[in-house]
């Protein structure tokens, strides 16, 4: 599956680069690759940048909510004018229960976009379609976030600009 790396320099960064991917994904801009329904799957170590980023992908979906990591909650919704957000964190799991896996299957909807951190507690339940993104401390505030997914080249032409705006 074809991999795109960005280095963010900072927190804010990786919030405009999120919120960036939320504009696309309710614009539908990806003829169909990123849309509502669509399941981001965060990957990296503790401090990584997964809530910033999820905070981006809130403001590009007109959320103005305060977003914070369902690390005891394990799943937060926030109502959207377009599409919901649907913000999950198993970092508690090391093996979900069957609960907790039939809840996630709920949430995946056309009215929802689903973002999950630690999605490799849960991976073997995500859909095909799920767009992986990986965050890789580098130093403080510095990030290497690879975006992986099948469709890169739409969320290329989309993201590569490096205002983020």
């Amino acid at each position: 599956m074809p991999i795109m790396k960005i280095l963010s320099k900072n927190p804010e960064e990786t919030i405009r680069l999120g919120k960036k991917l939320g504009k696309m994904i309710v614009a539908g801009a990806m003829h169909q690759t990123v849309h509502g329904g669509q399941v981001l799957a965060l990957y990296g170590d503790l401090g990584g940048g997964k809530t910033q980023f999820t905070k981006g992908i809130a403001l590009g979906l007109g959320i103005s909510d305060n977003i914070v990591s369902p690390t005891f909650t394990i799943r937060r919704e926030y109502s959207g004018k377009k599409l919901n957000l649907l913000h999950y964190d198993f970092y508690r799991f090391e093996k979900p229960d069957q609960e907790l896996v039939e809840n996630l299957d709920e949430g995946i909807s056309p009215e929802n976009v689903t973002v999950i951190e630690w999605a490799e507690r849960v991976e073997k339940y995500l859909p095909k379609d799920t767009i992986k993104i990986n965050f890789k401390y580098i130093s403080e505030g510095v990030r290497e976030i690879e975006i992986e997914d099948n469709n890169l080249e739409a969320i290329l032409s989309a993201v590569i600009p490096t205002d983020y705006t």
